[in-house]
């Protein structure tokens, strides 16, 4: 039964009991098509991501450590179930195993295909919900948060906290407590919990080994968040104040931050609309750049092999955390955008393969790659903080290319298109055989709002 805790349950209205009772009464017929189609994008791309990296070797680390005895499945991978909270951590982890999966945008340290949708499926087939339910605890996922992500000012980051470790439990707490019809006091304690299990350190930021340790950070968080709900559903309590309180989540692990934008325009202003979605399998960071080289090498009659040096004008994170000219691990080459870039001057970079084993490149690659610079870009003699960036290719005829690119496909003002979409699907998916990855997609799509998830896998 719904209800709206009292003055004693709630001394003070803190952000997370606003949440909750915005979590508590968000009822899917308020809910728009273009919020709904969002939603539904970012499930079926997160399936895809998790999907394809279901098959890299640290996904198959972690499947391997989860006990098969459960009721949790992934569409297009049959025959396996798991417990709940052991199947958040290994598909959270799988969907974001290989840089594909969705995000914010503006960036604010949110993964919600592998931390919101992911954990969501699997609670929607414990609770054997429908898929309009499905589709409303992913919506209340990302409210929360999108919103916890924004108001860390994407801080955490600076100071060495990934941040979807920590944004990421908040958002599968919100989904699976809408799956599981909490109150408002059942959500605020989840809330309470998540504070104190949200992690993830940017180390392998800065070292040359132990990059699989991103892609745990995404399925412990959707786990964390399971387990949170879990807790708050038998009547665990957490501290209210977690989020904007003394010693909360902002105080603690941002390095500075705007507590207002924790409740900001909640249930008028839906931030799942604010979702931006992959093409290529690289940190989004580098998605403006890899399109803009496609864009001024068709647009002037080059390829590759005609580069010789590259300059990327662009936000002080991409110098700071991305600026990577000689990766060690295919982690580090995704991460990077001078490799990313490379890569994509010679290969399909709309192929997750491109992004793949680094051993595989060849020396053209690693040595435009070393001959790639970013450089600080400035708007109105500001330095930029976006994704957007400036180009400069010189190539060795001595022509030299200038571009720049702000909006790029798969952003929320520029939507992928369904082709687009379907064969991003198309290609995460391949390995299960073109009919049936063609089959999967027209399916997901097909869902009745009204049909149970259980009939999905029937």
């Amino acid at each position: 039964e719904k209800m709206t805790p009292s003055a004693s349950q709630l001394k003070a209205l803190t952000a997370i009991n606003t949440l909750a009772n915005f979590c508590a009464n968000l009822s899917f017929n308020t809910l728009d098509n273009g919020t709904l189609n969002t939603a539904k994008a970012c499930l079926i791309d997160a399936i895809g991501c998790a999907i394809h990296g279901s098959k890299m070797p640290w996904s198959k680390i972690i499947l391997s450590m989860v006990e098969q005895d459960g009721p949790c499945k992934l569409p297009g991978i049959t025959g396996i179930g798991y417990s709940i909270r052991d199947a958040a951590l290994a598909y959270g982890a799988c969907a974001h195993a290989f840089e594909l999966d969705n995000l914010r945008k503006p960036g604010a340290g949110v993964h919600p295909g592998a931390t919101v949708a992911i954990p969501a499926l699997m609670m929607a087939q414990t609770v054997n919900a429908n898929f309009g339910e499905l589709l409303r605890a992913i919506t209340i996922g990302c409210e929360v948060q999108f919103r916890i992500g924004a108001a860390t000012l994407h801080t955490p980051e600076k100071i060495g906290f990934h941040a979807p470790g920590i944004t990421g439990p908040f958002g599968a707490a919100a989904a699976c407590g809408a799956l599981l019809n909490f109150n408002a006091l059942q959500f605020a304690n989840a809330f309470g919990i998540c504070g104190s299990m949200a992690a993830g350190l940017l180390a392998f930021a800065k070292t040359d080994q132990g990059g699989m340790v991103k892609r745990l950070h995404l399925g412990r968080a959707a786990e964390s968040g399971v387990t949170a709900t879990l807790l708050a559903h038998q009547g665990f309590e957490g501290p209210h104040s977690a989020l904007e309180g003394k010693f909360g989540v902002l105080e603690s692990y941002a390095e500075s931050f705007d507590a207002r934008l924790l409740t900001k325009d909640l249930g008028v202003d839906f931030e799942t609309k604010r979702i931006c979605f992959k093409s290529f399998a690289c940190h989004i960071t580098a998605h403006a750049p890899v399109q803009l080289l496609q864009m001024l090498l068709t647009q002037h009659g080059y390829d590759g092999a005609a580069i010789k040096e590259i300059t990327i004008y662009g936000s002080e994170k991409m110098i700071s955390h991305h600026n990577i000219q000689e990766p060690s691990d295919p982690l580090m080459a995704q991460y990077s955008i001078p490799y990313a870039v490379a890569s994509a001057a010679f290969n399909d970079p709309f192929d997750p393969d491109t992004f793949g084993a680094i051993e595989t490149h060849g020396d053209a690659v690693r040595q435009l790659s070393r001959n790639t610079t970013v450089k600080l870009r400035w708007i109105s003699n500001k330095p930029s903080t976006g994704w957007g960036v400036e180009m400069r290719i010189k190539f060795h005829d001595g022509f030299i290319a200038n571009g720049e690119l702000d909006i790029f496909d798969g952003c929320p003002e520029k939507p992928l298109s369904h082709e687009a979409f379907k064969h991003k699907f198309s290609n995460m998916t391949r390995h299960l055989g073109s009919a049936n990855s063609s089959e999967l997609f027209k399916r997901l799509n097909q869902l009745d709002m009204d049909e149970k998830i259980s009939m999905f896998f029937g």
